[in-house]
């Protein structure tokens, strides 16, 4: 074929291309920008779960729980969410680059953006209580909640190792019943107890509780405290509100049905 032929067929192509009409071109320019709108968001939501989870660890029995707060610190990091908040920044950062004016834009520029979006709208997601209640849908619903997504709770599942995590479901004079995060149920005795601080229990509260294994389902208590964070252990066992009574047993306050 000569090049006279080429070029004509190159011109008869060009006179039959029709152009696409200006609202496919803002439509897609509006779809690219929704996609990286709802990247930030929910990548801020992540942020906000991640907050959640790092101001509501063991902070106060860390040296209990590992031999360092740094080998704390990797114990207890929520990977999972932080994989997640890292995924969806980079998903709204190729979004941007595809906007209209997106490719002036150096990837540390939009980075940092993403990032500073991320803190202030995951901030104020989390003090709204958005972090918290997501974390507790997901613990309702995720199977492998335990294992991969908060760790926390697979620590207070360490009974045979001194760590038991649960509910109080009864409150007596030397002991008290506790149903632990897997459903069993538990007596803990707490006449030995050193727990430092006077601690108010109450039934259906969750708790931590740190001391040894014994025989069967018993457990001496060595320290007891309410359990931080994993606030959907409260609706584990829905109760009509008490009335409620106080009482001393000289180790720690509880606060019991009259």
């Amino acid at each position: 074929m000569s090049e006279k032929n080429i070029s004509q067929e190159i011109l008869d192509k060009i006179k039959n291309t029709q152009p696409k009409p200006r609202w496919q071109f803002l439509l897609k320019d509006y779809m690219v920008w929704f996609l990286a709108s709802t990247s930030l968001i929910i990548s801020s939501l992540s942020f906000s779960v991640v907050l959640y989870m790092f101001i509501d660890n063991d902070w106060d029995v860390y040296a209990s729980i590992s031999n360092s707060l740094l080998e704390f610190v990797f114990l207890t990091l929520p990977y999972f969410w932080l994989i997640f908040l890292g995924i969806f920044i980079l998903i709204a950062y190729y979004n941007f680059q595809h906007t209209k004016k997106g490719y002036k834009f150096s990837l540390d520029k939009i980075f940092l953006a993403s990032l500073v979006i991320n803190i202030l709208l995951g901030t104020f997601l989390y003090n709204i209580g958005l972090g918290q209640a997501i974390d507790d849908l997901v613990a309702k619903k995720a199977p492998f909640y335990k294992e991969i997504i908060n760790r926390r709770q697979h620590i207070w599942s360490r009974v045979e190792e001194g760590f038991l995590g649960g509910i109080v479901l009864a409150i007596e004079a030397e002991y008290i019943i506790v149903q632990d995060i897997e459903g069993n149920t538990w007596t803990v005795s707490h006449f030995n107890t050193t727990t430092p601080d006077f601690v108010k229990l109450k039934i259906g509260q969750p708790v931590r509780i740190i001391g040894q294994k014994a025989d069967g389902q018993n457990f001496i208590m060595r320290m007891i405290m309410p359990m931080r964070g994993m606030h959907w252990m409260e609706d584990k066992h829905p109760l009509p509100p008490p009335m409620m009574d106080e009482k001393n047993y000289g180790i720690f306050v509880v606060i019991d049905r009259k």
